[in-house]
C-alpha cells in the first residue's frame, strides 16, 4: 500500500528583513554538526533574545514546543515544532555541547516558573541578566514581583495621577502621540509581526492600559527603531519607561513629519500643568 503523502508547504517568501544578529561560527563552525531539531532549538532562542536585544529571555516549554499566541488569538510565533521528547534531547544536548546556558526559575508565590535561555558568549559573565521590569531577583533564580508604575493599585501610580493635569498622557499632549503616528503609512510587514512587536513592547513596558497605541507604534514605525528605542531606555534605567518610549515614539513621528524641530530636545521639563519629559 502506498504511504499517504504530505503536502508539499509553500511560502509567499520573505518580507524585506528586520535583522535578528546570528553569530557567525553558528554557520562557519557549528552547522554539520548540529542536528535538525538543536538548529531549531537554537534558532528560536536566538530570536527570542538578540532579536529583541536581550541577552536571555524567560521561555516555557510550551512556547518552546508550540510558540506564542495571543489572548486575542493572533499568533505571534509558532514555537520549534518538535516534539516534548525531542525538544527535552535537544536542550540536554545543546548545554553539553557548550552552546546555550539555562537557569531554572522558582518563586514561592507561582513555584516553577519559565526556565531562563541565553547563548553562551565567550568571555561574558555564566549569569542570569533578564529580569522582568516590576521583579526583582530572589535566591533560587526566581522572581518577586513588584508593583508596575502603570499598576491601578501600585502608589506611584495614583500619586502620578493626582500630580498631572488631563491633558497629557505618558509626557506628551493627550492626541499628540496619537495622531503624529497615525499619520505614518502604514509599514508593508505582516499582520502577525505588527502583534508579535506589539506584545514584545508590551511585555517590556508593563502598561497594559497603553496596548492599542502599542499595536499602533508596531504598525507604523520599523521594529529597528522600536528595538533600539526599548534598548536606550534600558540602558538609561529610566524613571518611567513607558512615558520615555511614548516620547521617544512621538519624536520619531514628527521627525518623519518634517515637524520634530516644533519639538523641544530631550531634558525638556516643563512643571505641573505642563508637558514633562523624562530621559
Amino acid at each position: 500500500m502506498a504511504k499517504k503523502q504530505t503536502p508539499q508547504l509553500t511560502y509567499q517568501g520573505y518580507s524585506s528583513p528586520n535583522y535578528t544578529p546570528v553569530p557567525d561560527e553558528l554557520f562557519d563552525q557549528q552547522l554539520p554538526d548540529l542536528s535538525g531539531s538543536e538548529l531549531k532549538l537554537l534558532l528560536y532562542i536566538i530570536r527570542r533574545t538578540f532579536g529583541f536585544k536581550k541577552d536571555s529571555d524567560n521561555i516555557s516549554l510550551n512556547q518552546l514546543l508550540h510558540g506564542i499566541t495571543t489572548k486575542e488569538g493572533t499568533v505571534l510565533d509558532r514555537g520549534t515544532g518538535l516534539t516534548k521528547k525531542t525538544l527535552l534531547e535537544a536542550i540536554k544536548s545543546l548545554v553539553e555541547k557548550n552552546l546555550i546556558l539555562t537557569e531554572r526559575r522558582r518563586s514561592q508565590e507561582k513555584g516553577d516558573e519559565p526556565t531562563t535561555y541565553q547563548l553562551n558568549i565567550i568571555g561574558e559573565p555564566k549569569k542570569n541578566n533578564h529580569t522582568p521590569r516590576g521583579a526583582k531577583n530572589t535566591p533560587g533564580g526566581g522572581v518577586e514581583n513588584t508593583p508596575l508604575p502603570s499598576d491601578k493599585n501600585s502608589p506611584t501610580q495614583e500619586t502620578h495621577s493626582q500630580e498631572t493635569v488631563d491633558n497629557t498622557v505618558n509626557g506628551v499632549v493627550k492626541g499628540a502621540e496619537i495622531k503624529s503616528i497615525q499619520q505614518l503609512q502604514d509599514l508593508d510587514q505582516p499582520k502577525e509581526k505588527t502583534a508579535y512587536i506589539a506584545q514584545y513592547v508590551l511585555d517590556e513596558l508593563g502598561d497594559q492600559q497603553s496596548r492599542k497605541f502599542y499595536a499602533l507604534v508596531a504598525a507604523k514605525i520599523p521594529e529597528t527603531v522600536i528595538r533600539e528605542a526599548l534598548s536606550a531606555i534600558r540602558v538609561d534605567g529610566a524613571e518611567n519607561p513607558a512615558k520615555l518610549f511614548t516620547y521617544k515614539m512621538q519624536r520619531y513621528a514628527l521627525g518623519r513629519s518634517g515637524l520634530d524641530s516644533k519639538m523641544k530636545p530631550f531634558g525638556a521639563s516643563r512643571k505641573r500643568g505642563k508637558v514633562t519629559v523624562y530621559t
